[in-house]
Order: C-alpha cells, then sequence, then structure tokens
C-alpha cells in the first residue's frame, strides 16, 4: 500500500511538470526522494507537490516556504479520484504572497458588474455570461 502512495505522488509530480511546460519548457519534476522542490526549472515559483488523502495546508505550505529560495511557494494538490487532469488540481497559498498578483492582473479601477450581477474585467466577457451561452 505504501509503495502505491508514493508512485502516487512520484506520478502527480511528472504530470504537473508536464502540464507546465506549457508556460515554461524545462520545467521538471525532481524525482522521488530529493529535498527542496518539486518541480524544477520556475523562474518565480516554487512548487510543493502533494497527492495525499490527509489535508495539511499549513504544513504544507510551510514546506514551500521552506524550500522556496525567495520564490513564490505555491502547494498543488491532487485529492483522491481526481485522475490526471492537472488542470482540476487545488492549489494554494498565503493571501498576502496572492493578493498582489491577483492585484496586477486585475486593478480595481477595471471592475466593473455585468448586467447578469457578476463582477468582469472593463470591456471583457463576462466569464458567467460566456458559461450560460455555451451550455445554452
Amino acid at each position: 500500500m505504501a509503495n502505491h502512495r508514493k508512485h502516487r505522488g512520484y506520478r502527480t509530480q511528472k504530470v504537473i511538470a508536464e502540464y507546465l511546460k506549457q508556460w515554461w519548457q524545462y520545467a521538471d519534476t525532481a524525482g522521488a526522494g530529493r529535498q527542496g522542490e518539486d518541480i524544477l526549472n520556475l523562474p518565480t515559483i516554487s512548487i510543493e507537490v502533494k497527492a495525499r488523502s490527509d489535508f495539511q495546508p499549513l504544513a504544507w505550505i510551510k514546506q514551500a516556504e521552506a524550500n522556496s529560495n525567495n520564490k513564490l511557494p505555491l502547494v498543488i494538490m491532487r485529492c483522491n479520484g481526481q485522475g490526471e487532469d492537472v488542470g482540476k488540481y487545488l492549489m494554494f497559498g498565503r493571501v498576502e504572497d496572492l493578493v498582489p498578483i491577483l492585484y496586477q492582473a486585475a486593478p480595481s479601477s477595471t471592475v466593473e458588474r455585468c448586467a447578469c450581477g457578476s463582477w468582469r474585467l472593463e470591456g471583457k466577457d463576462c466569464t458567467i455570461c460566456r458559461l450560460m451561452n455555451t451550455n445554452a
């Protein structure tokens, strides 16, 4: 049983590295049993990968911070039953680290209310309206 969990963890690192190659072509898994970052060759972020059934977010983010080498520490978590669709995995970090990045992407002066009641970026399509039109 323990071997299955280890293999699942290593496989999760591999599929995450492959997914990230869309943006960082040299992204690679650190491999089995190596200390430090789980995904290598990312210039500004440091990723800790978890594929476990228990949930210890504070311990995991502390581990990510300890291994981050002054990069943005993040945790990517594969929940039980998720398979290998990396885009659906959960990712988290500290609010104090993420909010400034989110603000750069969507400063408050460009956010407006859509006719449907949702929020959207000024001049951009509303994601709620787009989903409703796509699923109709």
